[in-house]
């Protein structure tokens, strides 16, 4: 008989219980069922947040492990990092990396800061603004720019609008739960998405070809194209495509959601002290600092860091499919079976972080956490590879607004998160009002 961890028995209370409250619901279960713990299903999956158990998964084995389901292809694209495993998986990473190298990345400082302050121009007192959504505006534009190498503002618009309306059509039911992915004659969510879908994948072939046509340039999309592996061949076109949208689902909307979930905590009244600290700290740099010195600042880091422990993005992702027996916190796990770091678990775990619960930016500064106890992009060998450029892109955006504005939250209503496709976002937008204009 299967003998693994306990945890909850039924498989539909699990999945109600993480859209009713997705960052808050993982604790609860560690303190019944102890660490690690179980979750049912077909195959069942064992989640730990315990930093032993999280270094005995990063650490195993590559090949020890393969996507837990491939049904995100439906989504994602079936040659996407995310589910793909061994040769092919190692391949397409080792060809996607150059891209993301410090030196590359910060190219793209200044042109962050300034849409930042192109998107906030207009901002007045007393307007009332969605943090949100404006973050989701600058963090496209990043992704055209950088990325996809649009600059040319129709086509801009046109690319903008079909990435926005697939995100917004990816909805975790459909995620969740296969058996509503059925077209119906053309009507329902799962037909409106595949139909927003092919628009995009038109959209992407005419860009992937324009790249292969213009030869070098500063873009991503430019720099895959001219990728090669180790036996002189280039990544195909669905290769290309599955890799963009991949970095659209996993940079645009991750990036978006941690810059408002910062604006909404930095202006809770319980955390006046630490907005106070950082504009403190943003001031002293004087007008106009470049971006790379605006990305230095000790303390802008540790709250982009306290966001990303406080509001996990993801409270358990990517899960895995063992392919071998692993050793985990005194089971032996059979091959078959589901793995998943629990970062809802040990973002919170008060042996690391005291007063999980509470925003405490001093906390990075304080000590230096390994990447089996902070853990915000993943670890081990699929970490998440636009990680360096979101936390960069964070820095910057939030930076740049906080020098430029005072603001308040619109409401002081607690917002404990909501499932926005493969994230967790702020359930209500963060709607904040312009308070003043700082010189």
């Amino acid at each position: 008989m299967l003998t693994l961890p306990p945890g909850p028995r039924s498989q539909l209370w699990s999945l109600i219980g993480y859209l009713r409250d997705p960052i808050g619901c993982m604790v609860p279960l560690a303190r019944k069922y102890g660490d690690p713990f179980s979750f049912p299903g077909k195959p069942p999956m064992v989640c730990t947040g315990d930093p032993a158990g999280i270094k005995a998964i990063y650490t195993a084995e590559t090949d020890s492990f393969a996507p837990l389901s491939k049904d995100m292809a439906v989504f994602l694209g079936r040659t996407s990092l995310l589910l793909i495993d061994g040769a092919e998986h190692r391949r397409l990473r080792k060809l996607m990396m150059p891209p993301f190298h410090g030196a590359r990345m910060r190219a793209y400082g200044e042109a962050i800061c300034h849409l930042a302050e192109r998107h906030t121009a207009g901002w007045k007192p007393d307007q009332q603004v969605m943090a949100y959504e404006v973050a989701q505006q600058i963090s496209l534009d990043v992704i055209l720019q950088a990325v996809f190498g649009v600059s040319e503002p129709a086509r801009k618009a046109a690319l903008a609008g079909l990435l926005l309306e697939l995100i917004n059509g990816f909805s975790p039911l459909l995620v969740l739960l296969p058996s509503l992915r059925r077209e119906l004659g053309g009507v329902g969510p799962f037909a409106a998405f595949l139909r927003r879908q092919r628009l995009l994948h038109e959209q992407l072939r005419t860009l992937i070809a324009a790249a292969r046509a213009a030869g070098p340039r500063e873009d991503i999309l430019s720099l895959l194209v001219e990728a090669r592996d180790e036996e002189g061949q280039p990544m195909t076109d669905e290769e290309v495509m599955d890799q963009l949208i991949l970095l659209v689902i996993a940079g645009h909307e991750t990036t978006a959601i941690s810059i408002a979930w910062a604006l909404y905590a930095l202006h809770r009244p319980e955390n006046a002290a630490a907005l106070e600290r950082l504009r403190a700290e943003l001031w002293a740099l004087g007008p106009d600092p470049e971006a790379e010195k605006l990305d230095k600042q000790p303390y802008l880091e540790a709250v982009c860091h306290e966001t990303l422990r406080r509001f996990p993005l993801a409270p358990a992702p990517s899960p895995r499919r063992l392919l071998r027996p692993l050793e985990l916190m005194g089971y032996t796990l059979p091959a078959g079976v589901g793995v998943s770091v629990a970062i809802g678990v040990a973002h919170f775990r008060e042996d690391l972080y005291p007063e999980p619960l509470r925003f405490r930016p001093e906390r990075f500064l304080e000590r230096k956490f390994t990447p089996f106890e902070f853990m915000p992009f993943g670890g081990g060998a699929r970490r998440c590879l636009g990680a360096a450029l979101a936390g960069y892109e964070m820095r910057l955006v939030l930076g740049t607004v906080l020098r430029r504005f005072r603001l308040r939250l619109a409401s002081l209503r607690p917002d404990t998160g909501k499932v926005r496709a493969a994230n967790v976002g702020p359930a209500h937008g963060v709607r904040m009002i312009v308070e003043e204009r700082l010189a």
